[in-house]
């Protein structure tokens, strides 16, 4: 199914759709995918940069360390709210965004993105929230924050940005189900391209909650329902994204990426697509979380809601089948240590550790439930309680660890397609060990606070917190920051200092169908509508083009691989 009757035969003939970027009017306006994708890439990595440091200030906040002043620890409930919307919705969802708005038409043979105008709203509308959401929390805004007026902003701001977050998953699902070339059914797919659809689908139901969460936490504090001092408590407005198992929505294109990048680095597709595919909608679906943590602020967050245990307990048996199906590529292809397969190998791994780690938090509710089934048999006096302690911190580090991870690979894989260059494989490594590196000793930090009882974070640690503990979370955050900025100097090193690498269509003998294109792609995308019978036709030869004024298909002229030389390094 086409988005249009024709495709364009030239670039020319698009220039209402391709505006030169390079103009005030080309960026405002752009009805281009690619420009789209590209900025919201851009403009993330910035933002998750900003609030990975913005998370290493809130670590020494959280540490109370002795040279702090004595009134510091009062800015942690603004400097930590601040590091997870900007890590969240500043960073990681753009990121991810851009990733899906410029490689989706591609992977399904389209010639545009559904709805690319909507697209480049979203951006826009994104990019005013997020300085909107500094400057609040600057002047005093924020949860916690003293000003009213400020605190309403961040409430706006916040809800601009997860808004801007749905409009453009609207133009990614929607281009997804209807834009599909001729051949492509939805289960013939990439992984990657279905990933992105259970993401957007899951994120369609659950980012109206956390907008309607936003909308009350405004209306409490613009009409005086909530008096200032008592502000603090809207941090726990954030709980709709950033518990499990709704944090593990950021894992569900992880997963798909991974799956696609490990069958080109190792030479061998995954086998099995629909298994994989399968596992993946499950993992969706158990990532649903709006019904544990939704309004939260006006109810607090219920760790015995039966979607909690059952989402939980079973959230690791998708994230376990993906990687052993994907694994099987790795086992009976040629492993090739780039930094886009150590990427996507490393970012599995910490999402299956968080899934797992995570079921020590069932321990309590279980126990429970069982007390109320036996009561002269359990004794609830040791069972361990980890909720509503940093444990969850410790969860929503492996979580974000792995996602930047995940970004890393994936940016490595498919930059030679989005700008015509590869990125420099030593800092891709630095990135690639230091985030997941970071993140692991972070989150032994903030469990091992957990099993010390301290409380959840904003709240202060108590007299007897162990200085050790703050300062390996200390560690663990700034070492992740570090990934961060390896990451950002990465790409600005590749585009200030390395010569572009020439318009080889496809740099790592990709097997999708948007390694069938220039890299990067012209207007169109496609010299004529593509037609394909498999997920990964370039491997399969399954790929044939159309005849743009009509009649039967027609075999392309010779293999991609062959058109042109390989990228330079």
């Amino acid at each position: 199914m086409a988005l249009t009757e024709t495709r364009p035969d030239s670039p020319a003939s698009s220039a209402s759709e391709h505006i030169e970027p390079g103009t005030v009017e080309g960026l405002l306006g752009t009805g281009d995918h690619k420009t789209i994708g590209r900025l919201f890439i851009g403009a993330g990595v910035v933002g998750l940069v900003g609030g990975l440091v913005m998370g290493v200030v809130a670590a020494v906040y959280a540490g109370n360390f002795d040279d702090l002043a004595p009134d510091a620890i009062d800015y942690l409930p603004q400097v930590w709210s601040l590091s997870r919307d900007l890590v969240m919705f500043g960073g990681l969802v753009p990121i991810l965004l851009g990733l899906g708005i410029y490689l989706i038409p591609l992977q399904i043979g389209a010639p545009s993105l559904a709805f690319a105008r909507g697209a480049s709203g979203a951006l826009w509308t994104w990019l005013l929230g997020t300085a909107l959401l500094v400057l609040a929390t600057v002047f005093n805004g924020g949860p916690g924050g003293g000003r009213r007026d400020f605190v309403v902003l961040w409430a706006a701001a916040l809800a601009m940005m997860v808004g801007a977050a749905a409009w453009a998953l609207v133009c990614i699902a929607a281009t997804i189900l209807g834009a599909r070339t001729q051949g492509m059914s939805l289960d013939k797919a990439p992984l990657t391209t279905w990933s992105y659809l259970v993401f957007a689908l899951v994120g369609l139901f659950s980012l109206p909650i956390v907008m309607a969460e936003l909308l009350m936490a405004f209306l409490r504090i613009r009409y005086f329902h909530l008096p200032i001092t008592e502000s603090t408590q809207l941090t726990a407005v954030g709980d709709g994204f950033s518990l499990a198992p709704s944090i593990y929505w950021l894992g569900i294109p992880i997963l798909g990426m991974a799956a696609d990048i490990v069958g080109v680095h190792s030479e061998r597709p995954v086998q099995m697509h629909k298994a994989v595919m399968g596992a993946i909608g499950l993992f969706g679906v158990l990532t649903f979380g709006s019904d544990v943590v939704g309004l939260a602020s006006l109810r607090g967050v219920d760790f015995d809601n039966g979607f909690l245990v059952v989402g939980l307990a079973a959230a690791v048996l998708p994230v376990l089948g993906t990687l052993g199906l994907v694994g099987e590529s790795i086992r009976l292809g040629v492993l090739v240590p780039r930094v886009p397969l150590v990427g996507a190998l490393a970012s599995g791994l910490l999402l299956l550790l968080a899934t797992v780690v995570s079921l020590l938090g069932l321990v309590k509710p279980v126990m429970g439930f069982l007390d109320e089934l036996f009561p002269d048999a359990i004794d609830m006096t040791n069972t361990l309680i980890l909720n509503g302690t940093r444990f969850h911190e410790g969860i929503r580090a492996l979580v974000v660890g792995a996602a930047v991870v995940a970004l890393v690979g994936a940016l490595h894989h498919w930059a030679p397609k989005i700008w015509g260059r590869r990125l420099g494989e030593p800092l891709g490594y630095v990135a690639v060990l230091a985030a997941a590196g970071g993140s692991v000793i972070w989150a032994i930090g903030e469990i091992a606070a957990g099993f010390d009882d301290q409380p959840w974070l904003p709240a202060r640690p108590t007299e007897d917190f162990a200085a050790g503990l703050g300062a390996l979370s200390l560690a663990g955050a700034a070492i992740l920051a570090v990934g961060g900025l390896a990451l950002l100097g990465n790409l600005a090193v590749s585009f200030l200092g390395t010569k572009p690498a020439g318009s080889s269509p496809n740099a790592w003998s990709g097997t999708t169908l948007e390694w069938a294109t220039t890299s990067p792609p012209a207007a169109g995308n496609f010299p004529a509508p593509p037609i394909v019978r498999s997920p990964t036709p370039l491997a399969d030869g399954e790929l044939q083009y159309a005849l743009i004024g009509g009649g039967e298909a027609d075999e392309p002229d010779a293999d991609p691989d062959d058109a042109t030389p390989e990228l330079e390094g």
